[in-house]
């Protein structure tokens, strides 16, 4: 009786567990791949990585590349989102040089088509994440054609590096008004130095909070509700900052400079898997997905058949209840016939 009581209780938990938001939020990220997309967005970062720099910092030098104090934050806001990628004026173990991205021949016939080779792979950096955005939440297709994503696309990237400089800018405005800010309120320099740590944490907040807005709204066309958009806003602020200052910290800590550059490439790859992981589990909290049904019985998906997935091969499967868009067989229940009875007459 103990035993049977304490299987019941066991089981009691279960479906409360399975019940809970974190549990579906799991479940989601679970069913749509979240673990292999994001490893997945890692290796296309890195292999896109230089293109993406060098359109950064190919127009941000273009642009406001003639303030030296707005150049050394916005550098130091990039090695700060991708800990130990650049040289700095402040650490030289950088595994590129920052000068040496700039296309110094943009006006040329090479040059621009090295300049759009590079946009492109930028914009499709941005298109490939934001299809995990949208597996998480559950949407298989938008409507829209192929130009109009490219554009969103395009323009997705172009705001993100827009929030980066207005996060460097804000960062240089902090620094330059600390000490009169610290004199008129008559503040005491270790509490205007707290005072500039915590000013420097609130503004990452609020450029991740952005960043994550522009990319579930902007970006990948996601309509989530106000209450659930505010808690993945919070959440991502909180993950991404903690990851980032672990990224900082374990480049950091390395002193030689052979290490430190293997130190940083590691890192920059798990810190990148880390940090999309992080969204996409984000992205299917502020999904709130219903609990999904579990497939026990292979009838109920043809797994037992010949073939076992719809196909135009088999004209027969195309009768199976199935995602339109996807194809992807669509569980249904099965009645058993009882042994006791016979089976009903053909």
């Amino acid at each position: 009786m103990r035993t049977k009581g304490a299987t019941g209780r066991l089981k009691a938990l279960v479906a409360w567990w399975q019940q809970t938001r974190i549990a579906r939020t799991l479940q989601r990220y679970g069913a749509r791949y979240g673990g292999l997309m994001a490893s997945g967005m890692a290796l296309t970062t890195m292999l896109s990585l230089t293109a993406v720099l060098t359109v950064a910092i190919t127009v941000f030098m273009a642009v406001l590349g003639g303030n030296a104090q707005l150049k050394a934050s916005f550098l130091n806001a990039l090695d700060t989102a991708l800990p130990g990628i650049l040289k700095t004026d402040s650490k030289s173990t950088g595994l590129l040089d920052p000068n040496s991205l700039v296309q110094s021949n943009a006006s040329s016939i090479t040059g621009v088509i090295a300049l759009l080779v590079a946009a492109w792979s930028a914009v499709t950096l941005v298109g490939n994440l934001a299809k995990s955005i949208q597996s998480m939440f559950g949407l298989v297709a938008l409507p829209g054609n192929a130009v109009m994503r490219i554009v969103r696309n395009a323009l997705g990237a172009a705001a993100m590096g827009i929030c980066l400089v207005a996060s460097s800018g804000l960062s240089i405005v902090v620094n330059i008004f600390r000490d009169w800010i610290t004199r008129a309120l008559g503040i005491s320099p270790g509490v205007g130095r707290i005072g500039l740590i915590v000013s420097g944490l609130v503004i990452s907040a609020v450029a991740d909070a952005a960043m994550l807005v522009l990319l579930v709204r902007a970006v990948a066309g996601v309509r989530v509700p106000r209450k659930d958009l505010w808690w993945g806003v919070v959440l991502f602020a909180i993950g991404s900052g903690l990851l980032r200052q672990l990224g900082t910290t374990a480049v950091g800590a390395v002193d030689d400079a052979l290490l430190a550059s293997a130190t940083a490439i590691i890192t920059l790859i798990l810190w990148i898997n880390l940090l999309v992981r992080v969204l996409l589990y984000v992205c299917a909290w502020m999904a709130n997905p219903p609990q999904g049904v579990p497939v026990n019985d292979p009838e109920a998906v043809h797994f037992r058949e010949r073939p076992n997935f719809v196909t135009m091969s088999s004209p027969d499967t195309l009768e199976w209840p199935h995602n339109a868009v996807t194809g992807e067989v669509q569980p249904v229940a099965v009645e058993k016939v009882s042994q006791d009875q016979d089976p009903l007459p053909l």
